[in-house]
């Protein structure tokens, strides 16, 4: 699974670069930069922000990639077996992994919806982007440290 996952938010990361490299010069100087809960524009820049957003997309793969090479520390209120730690530090990976996939590709997105507003084919994001957003980022989220907190619940000794 961390092939898949790495997979996704390195292809998304590549897209974002790609498109904005494509459509950069054929967009107007100012572009719609900002979307409301509803999906409508309602801010505004220059198309150079779209860099910004490539930027923020690139660091915050660089960031979270960098975690998985940084020693595991973990602060807990009992005892655990190496063992425990190793698997609990693996959730927290795989967490961190998914939730970068999955920003990577809310960038992605961000960048198809300034594009297409600035190409003149809509106006806005999509509606249901923002709720969607959220239920994935929250679904992956819970998931991950249900499974880390049962796992430091646990009384056996493992």
């Amino acid at each position: 699974m961390k092939t898949v996952r790495e997979a996704i938010a390195l292809v998304g990361l590549v897209f974002t670069v790609a498109l904005v490299a494509e459509f950069y010069t054929r967009l107007p100087e100012r572009l719609a930069t900002h979307f409301n809960a509803a999906g409508e524009a309602n801010g505004f820049g220059g198309r150079s922000s779209l860099w910004v957003l490539v930027g923020v997309a690139a660091l915050l793969y660089g960031l979270l990639t960098a975690i998985n090479f940084l020693p595991p520390v973990m602060i807990s209120l009992r005892a655990l077996g190496p063992e425990r730690r190793r698997v609990i530090w693996t959730s927290v990976l795989s967490m961190v992994g998914w939730v970068k996939a999955e920003m990577v590709l809310v960038f992605a997105y961000l960048c198809v919806a300034i594009v297409r507003s600035g190409m003149g084919i809509e106006l806005g994001a999509e509606r249901a982007f923002l709720p969607v957003m959220m239920a994935v980022t929250g679904v992956t989220c819970g998931f991950y440290l249900a499974k880390i907190f049962g796992l430091l619940q646990r009384s056996d000794a493992v």
